[in-house]
């Protein structure tokens, strides 16, 4: 994703770049301290996300709001609460952040914004070999991967589906509800039932949590939740 973000703060532009460097699927920042600059900035690139205050010395973020395409997401960060319910009536605004911002509420933000711009069955998916054949996976129903040596097991609710790929292979390619709990298994965030005892549910199915990876796993049920 490539992130605009318009704020005539120096210091919070510099927060929200060090909050986009820490998320995977945030590739570009782009940053300015004007509206009328933002407005140009708008007109000459695709952004897929834009960062926009309200409080602009030139410009309003309300007035820069109607020419963001709607193909673009919009999390408003800003000090102005009182437009926060005004604000929802644009439809590419997707979130709406009262500063001080904290990095696991920024974080929530932006996860709205992917979803927003990421279109439905493209991102989450992707084809293994299956066999002989190349079949298409919707990683979304996804449980729980095992490593088999040379191969990965992917388990669904009814299925299993054997691919000729290591896990780490696997790993680069999944999206970020993906977590590893054990050097052999990775697990679909979304998909755990509970966690007790370094083991956590899935569907009926019980999974062990190595000790290394169990404070990422925590770390990433709260960013998710």
């Amino acid at each position: 994703m490539h992130c605009l973000i318009v704020d005539d703060d120096p210091l919070i532009c510099d927060l929200l770049q060090h909050f986009c460097s820490k998320v995977d699927f945030i590739s570009n920042t782009t940053v300015t301290g004007s509206g009328f600059e933002s407005i140009n900035l708008l007109g000459q690139h695709t952004f897929d996300l834009v960062l926009l205050d309200y409080d602009l010395p030139d410009v309003t973020g309300k007035e820069i709001l109607p020419l963001i395409t709607a193909e673009t997401a919009v999390i408003m960060v800003t000090a102005h609460k009182d437009f926060a319910s005004e604000s929802y009536e644009y439809d590419q605004v997707v979130d709406y952040l009262v500063k001080p911002v904290k990095f696991s509420r920024f974080y929530q933000g932006v996860q709205k914004a992917k979803k927003y711009v990421t279109k439905p069955g493209i991102e989450n998916s992707l084809f293994v070999k299956d066999g002989t054949r190349l079949t298409r996976i919707n990683l979304d129903n996804v449980l729980f991967i095992r490593s088999a040596g040379n191969y990965a097991e992917l388990h669904f609710s009814n299925k299993k589906v054997l691919t000729l790929m290591t896990l780490k292979q696997l790993e680069q390619k999944l999206p970020d509800f993906f977590q590893r709990v054990h050097r052999s298994c990775i697990v679909n965030v979304q998909k755990i039932d509970s966690i007790a005892n370094g083991e956590l549910i899935i569907n009926q199915h019980e999974v062990s949590i190595s000790a290394s990876y169990e404070k990422e796993l925590m770390k990433k049920i709260i960013l998710l939740s």
